[in-house]
């Protein structure tokens, strides 16, 4: 007697639910907000040759993150999510979680890239007290940073909801579909 395959198997899509795309943009954007704060005061404090300041670079990075990137990387967000919600859907038969991660944090580099060029085009006398930072973003010691930091917050956020989407599956888990996280 043979074993009847459950109804997830590698050949077949998986479910890609609404729910699970915006629990994956919540996470993409509280990522790269977490990351941008620890990453910008690492990079301004090596910038200052002195450790003695990180606590005043950190409130100015605080302070510039609330009031501008918080809303720049929920715009970009919502922007680049309808080009993640296409991706995801066209990733939906492929195996495997390299193929994913590569995708997504590829999709994170494009999108970070593109905030990079426009926000690094905003006239500088328009941003106040923060347009020095503003106009020095396409500089590579801040840009390079910052499209690490928006390619592996992509990345991570399509896996952290895709790691959970598999955990609420009410489907049985067979050896081929735990596989597919580990692939």
């Amino acid at each position: 007697m043979t074993s009847r395959p459950s109804p997830r198997t590698a050949q077949q899509p998986m479910a890609f639910l609404w729910r699970e795309f915006w629990r994956g943009a919540v996470a993409t954007w509280i990522t790269f907000n977490a990351l941008f704060l620890l990453v910008t005061t690492i990079v301004l404090t090596i910038m200052s040759h002195s450790l003695q300041g990180v606590f005043s670079i950190l409130v100015l990075v605080a302070w510039f993150q609330l009031v501008f990137v918080v809303t720049v990387s929920a715009l970009a967000t919502v922007v680049g999510g309808a080009a993640a919600f296409g991706l995801g859907r066209l990733l939906r038969t492929v195996a495997g979680i390299r193929r994913h991660l590569v995708a997504f944090a590829g999709l994170g580099l494009v999108v970070g890239g593109l905030a990079i060029a426009i926000i690094g085009v905003w006239p500088a006398s328009e941003t106040e007290e923060f347009g020095t930072l503003l106009s020095d973003i396409t500089e590579p010691y801040i840009a390079l940073p910052l499209l690490c930091v928006s390619a592996i917050s992509v990345a991570y956020g399509w896996y952290w909801t895709a790691s959970r989407a598999l955990l609420d599956d009410p489907a049985p888990q067979t050896a081929i579909a735990e596989t597919q996280l580990v692939d």
